[in-house]
């Protein structure tokens, strides 16, 4: 009974953290906003611009985590890690929870969303767990050599590095956000008939012989002219049905006006360049772009920049890389959630999300001859670079963990 106890105390917190470390390595730039927002909740916004690296180290240190428990590597030293970054992590989804200063911790990524409260009572049965395994670690036998051990160890940290710093550098090779390759953004936006609509209720604050009161629609006093009205609030009692791209609004820079739907009811390909913040757009990026756009004008394609920069900033970069570009603008957390880089380039074709590249991958002039079908042979390509890391990890994971599948002493 005690082994079986020991085995599964130990796989629990180990997939778990597996599984966390892998999808924030597959996402570091998303994991980078996700720090960002805790330092604004906590009112330390000077850290930010540690964000990136401290969401690769704790892609990494997730996976070490559990990867070491898998393999029953270093389980002092391991198994209290654990402890500690279990019993912090509950700490503070306790707190999120009653207090919820952000509206998602990030454990899992966009891989898996889970409420405060359900993030919170996960860590609660991580916590038994790792409690039980950290005091029966001495109980787990490793019969391998210190060099054996220390190789598999280095092997695990530079393939999670190097999985996480790949991710950073191009997109991540599995989208997990609602705006992935094959989206069809109508559709997305539009609000099925009979769906659950929202259910409000008003609240009116009335003031009586110096007495304030709160009434709502039913007890009103509708014959008492002695009550003078001070206040209302209106606040939602039930959530209504939300379409999963319920936030796509783009506008004109210069008017002002939506023009969204316009984009998305176009016939054909769209190209929309993204870039939250034009200042961190490199020279040389610029110049690949304005070749981009110049040839789209030539073929009368509809190519656009998208960003959160204000009018003074698209003036700036406007002029200072010789473009004569046309510029939307919408809100920054929108575009960081349509692509994980700055800029990327999205193709729009007839409404549906066609191809995502990041700045370092931007195609070549060639994709305007056929946007469609250089679309779909990229998608391919991203495909088989998955399926590529997924056999290094096979070759090199899987077989350290099946022979070091004994358990315990």
């Amino acid at each position: 009974m005690k082994k079986t106890l020991l085995c599964i105390c130990r796989l629990i917190p180990a997939l778990t953290f597996i599984f966390s470390g892998i999808v924030k390595a597959i996402d570091p730039v998303g994991g980078a906003v996700k720090f960002e927002d805790y330092f604004v909740a906590f009112g330390m916004d000077a850290l930010a611009p540690l964000a990136l690296g401290l969401s690769i180290a704790l892609a990494s240190l997730e996976f070490l985590i559990g990867f070491f428990l898998l393999c029953k590597l270093y389980m002092r030293i391991t198994s209290l890690a654990a402890l500690i970054m279990t019993a912090f992590f509950t700490l503070l989804t306790l707190y999120i929870a009653i207090f919820n200063p952000v509206s998602d911790c990030g454990c899992f990524g966009d891989a898996i969303k889970l409420t405060n409260w359900e993030t919170f009572g996960k860590n609660v049965i991580l916590m038994a767990a790792v409690f039980f395994m950290f005091k029966f670690r001495n109980s787990y036998e490793n019969r391998y050599t210190v060099l054996a051990n220390a190789t598999t160890a280095i092997i695990a940290l530079v393939a999670i590095i190097s999985f996480s710093v790949y991710n950073y550098r191009h997109l991540p090779v599995i989208d997990f956000r609602p705006y992935k390759t094959g989206t069809n953004i109508p559709a997305g936006m539009r609000i099925p008939e009979g769906a659950e609509q929202p259910e409000y209720e008003t609240l009116f604050i009335l003031e009586k012989d110096g007495v304030r009161q709160t009434f709502n629609v039913d007890n009103y006093p509708y014959d008492d002219e002695s009550w003078v009205y001070v206040d209302s609030e209106t606040k939602v009692i039930k959530e209504g049905y939300t379409p999963p791209l319920y936030n796509f609004s783009i506008f004109s820079a210069e008017s002002g006006e939506e023009v969204h739907h316009e984009l998305i009811n176009t016939k054909g390909p769209v190209f929309l360049v993204i870039s939250p913040d034009l200042a961190k757009i490199s020279d040389t990026v610029a110049g690949r772009i304005g070749e981009l756009a110049e040839n789209a004008r030539i073929k009368n394609i509809s190519f656009h920049i998208v960003t959160a920069s204000g009018n003074d900033a698209m003036e700036n970069f406007d002029k200072a890389n010789g473009l004569m570009l046309s510029y939307l603008q919408a809100d920054e957390t929108l575009l960081k959630t349509i692509i994980r880089s700055n800029p990327g380039l999205v193709l729009l074709y007839d409404g549906t999300v066609a191809g995502k590249w990041h700045y370092n991958d931007l195609p070549e002039v060639s994709i305007l001859e056929n946007p469609l079908s250089y679309a779909l042979t990229q998608s391919i390509s991203c495909r088989s670079r998955l399926i590529i890391w997924l056999c290094i990890a096979g070759v090199l994971l899987i077989p350290l963990i099946i022979f070091r599948s004994k358990t315990t002493k």
